[in-house]
């Protein structure tokens, strides 16, 4: 029952509004909008769907990946409409064209979609184009618009919507035509209104952001070349975001009067292009042919972010000495760039210099102290050399800093183990499974923690708070809000 109930809150972010083309204003907290979902209520949906969406999907644990997109997001929304900016990122392990954006500030990314952007301005113009849906608050809107249909025709709509936003799956695709109870034209024309009033905003957050506008349209230009190479296979995004020549056209008129100017190749946009190229391919031979192909390339930004996937190949490969090889005019020519100390690190780890490994992140992170990726880098190459409790004083400031980071609490409560703190390890093991929304089982974990401390007013105290405080998190869900 809580499964569906999260689908659709979800999926109604993706549900067309019949007053999007009409009210282009950010709703503000007191008009009519808000009195039927605050952004309070909105939030509180968003983490719900979250933990839900965590425990449902594969998702990917690459920190260097996860810090490079949410900087890039929270770049675009300091210049973005949204009044609420705290925003969740979670990217989803599929090869396939999609993003997403729900109530709450949930931003969805596949990691595939860095195989059809081609630079950074045009992955920003999906991002910025996500991030205009939250700032004009769909959800709410369509909560509004939504007394006009019933609630059993739209939950087949709405799961179906999110189905096919995950998984891409067939029975995604059968919710969606089980439960269209509205006409095909209507929604198609509150589709079309709500898309246009998202590229408007998102083509006007990029140039505010200092980012190329036109992005929008090239990016348009490059999805319906997809669509025609790939026949009756349609990637996900382009279901829920429909590309026309109309909409490739208007994206083009918006942006007649904005100047035109050079934005140089990003450095760290292709290496984190390559890197999820790497992690894509078939096969690490597969990666490693690539790779080499691509260093041939003019453009020397984007030959030394195949250089850089080519020492990941071959990392990855055992080919450690050849990894650190290739490493080394990269570091030359742009000294300090954090992946690339990250993937020597990783290259000496996994020929098992774990001292070398520990020493080149040791010294990174004086320079650049609390550096989210490079404490994860630094604790996991610190608990295969056996140092646990040095992993742990890194670790336990960085849940306060990030106390919603699902891979972060993992490791801590490994860290936990390997450390011999079994109350520790019972504490984020709760935590890990709040994230991803098994209640019970965080429960219960705290529940094997108290006997353990029953010496402590302090630690009891504390665990039986949180224990509360979960418990009250369940009644929520159970109460639908």
């Amino acid at each position: 029952m809580f499964r569906t109930a999260y689908l659709i809150i979800i999926a109604c972010c993706f549900l067309p509004s019949a007053h999007a083309a009409e009210d282009r204003n950010l709703p503000k907290l007191g008009d009519h909008t808000s009195g039927i979902v605050s952004l309070e209520q909105e939030h509180e949906l968003g983490q719900q769907f979250l933990q839900s969406l965590r425990a449902q999907v594969p998702t990917i644990s690459d920190p260097v990946l996860q810090d490079y997109l949410e900087h890039l997001i929270y770049r675009l929304a300091l210049h973005s409409q949204l009044q609420d900016r705290r925003l969740e990122l979670v990217i989803i392990d599929n090869d396939q064209l999609n993003a997403f954006a729900a109530p709450g500030g949930i931003v969805g990314v596949n990691d595939g979609l860095f195989q059809y952007a081609d630079t950074e301005n045009e992955l920003s113009a999906i991002l910025a184009h996500e991030l205009a849906h939250l700032s004009q608050r769909h959800f709410a809107r369509q909560n509004e618009a939504g007394r006009q249909a019933s609630i059993p025709s739209l939950a087949g709509l709405l799961a179906g919507i999110v189905l096919m936003a995950t998984t891409g799956s067939d029975a995604g695709i059968a919710a969606m035509s089980a439960g269209q109870a509205l006409s095909q034209s209507q929604m198609l024309r509150f589709s079309r209104a709500w898309e246009t009033e998202a590229d408007r905003i998102g083509i006007d957050t990029l140039a505010n952001a200092d980012m190329d506008p036109r992005a929008m349209a090239y990016m348009f230009e490059r999805l319906a070349r997809v669509t025609r190479f790939q026949g009756d296979e349609i990637p996900e995004f382009l279901l829920t975001h429909p590309v026309t020549k109309d909409r490739i056209s208007d994206s083009y008129n918006q942006v007649r009067n904005y100047p035109k100017k050079e934005f140089p190749t990003s450095l760290d946009f292709q290496l984190m292009r390559a890197r999820t190229i790497v992690h894509l391919s078939r096969s690490v031979q597969d990666a490693i042919l690539r790779m080499k192909e691509g260093m041939k390339d003019p453009d020397p930004v984007k030959s030394a972010a195949s250089q850089y996937g080519l020492v990941l190949a071959l990392t990855e490969s055992e080919q450690t000495d050849e990894a650190l090889r290739n490493l080394r005019s990269l570091e030359v020519t742009y000294p300090g760039k954090i992946a690339f100390t990250i993937a020597e690190a990783n290259a000496h780890s996994r020929a098992e210099r774990y001292d070398k490994a520990n020493e080149i992140l040791a010294s990174a992170l004086r320079i650049s102290p609390n550096n989210y990726p490079l404490t994860m880098a630094y604790a996991q190459t610190l608990l295969k050399s056996g140092d646990a409790a040095e992993a742990e004083k890194l670790l336990v400031p960085m849940t306060t800093r990030r106390p919603s980071d699902v891979d972060l609490w993992y490791l801590l409560a490994e860290t936990y183990g390997l450390a011999n703190n079994i109350v520790g390890v019972h504490e984020a093991r709760a935590e890990y499974f709040v994230l991803v929304g098994n209640l019970d089982q965080a429960i219960t974990q705290l529940g094997y923690a108290l006997p353990l401390v029953k010496d402590s007013f302090q630690k009891t105290a504390r665990i039986r708070a949180r224990i509360e405080e979960i418990h009250k998190m369940r009644q929520r869900q159970e109460d639908g809000l």
